[in-house]
C-alpha cells in the first residue's frame, strides 16, 4: 500500500475496473503506489457466502452483490470525507453497480482495463490461491456493460505501459 495520503481537499477515488483476470489488483496497486495512497481491494469485502458461492463456481446475482457494493461505497466516502485518495480495484461489470459504488462521492475516475477472453482466460489458468475459477469468466463477459465514462486501457500492454497511461490521463 502507498504511504503517505495526506489530507486533500479535492480527494479521488480511482475505480480500478474490468473481469477477472483483466489486471485490476496489479494496476491499482501500482496507482496506489505511484500516488502514495490507499489501495482497497474489492474482493476482499465480500461476506462469506459470496466467496463460497462464486468457489463452488456459481456466478453472484445482484442480490448478492447489493450489500457489498453499498459497503464498497461507505469505505470510498470514509476516506474521502478524511480528504483521503483511494483507488479500488473492483469489477464493477454494471452500470448499476458502477453508480452504487459512486454513489454520493464528488471526485471519481474510472479505469476500465479491457481485454479478450482468450487473455482473460490464460491469466485466470495461471493464478494461485484465488476464489474465481476460470469457468465464471464466461457469465462475467455476458453481464459486463462496458463503462462509456471511463479511460479504457488495453491489457495486452505492460502494467508500466499501463500505470504511464493513467499517470498521464490525470
Amino acid at each position: 500500500m502507498g504511504g503517505l495520503n495526506l489530507p486533500d481537499p479535492n480527494a479521488v477515488a480511482y475505480f480500478i475496473m474490468g473481469v477477472s483476470g483483466s489486471g485490476k489488483s496489479t494496476i491499482a496497486h501500482a496507482l496506489a503506489d505511484a500516488l502514495r495512497i490507499e489501495m482497497l481491494d474489492a474482493d476482499d469485502f465480500h461476506p462469506p457466502e459470496n466467496v463460497a458461492k462464486m468457489a463452488a463456481g456459481r456466478a453472484l446475482n445482484d442480490e448478492d452483490r447489493a450489500g457489498w457494493l453499498r459497503r464498497l461505497n461507505e469505505e470510498l466516502e470514509i476516506r474521502l470525507n478524511r480528504q483521503q485518495s483511494v483507488v479500488l480495484a473492483c469489477s464493477a461489470l454494471k452500470e448499476a453497480y458502477r453508480v452504487v459504488l459512486q454513489d454520493g462521492l464528488e471526485h471519481y475516475r474510472w479505469i476500465y482495463l479491457k481485454g479478450d477472453r482468450s487473455i482473460l482466460a490464460k491469466r485466470i489458468g495461471n493464478r494461485e490461491d484465488h476464489f474465481m475459477p476460470e469457468s465464471l469468466l464466461d457469465s462475467q463477459l455476458e453481464t459486463l456493460e462496458e463503462p462509456t465514462n471511463a479511460l479504457i486501457l488495453d491489457i495486452r500492454k505492460s502494467k508500466e505501459e499501463i500505470l504511464q497511461s493513467i499517470l498521464e490521463s490525470l
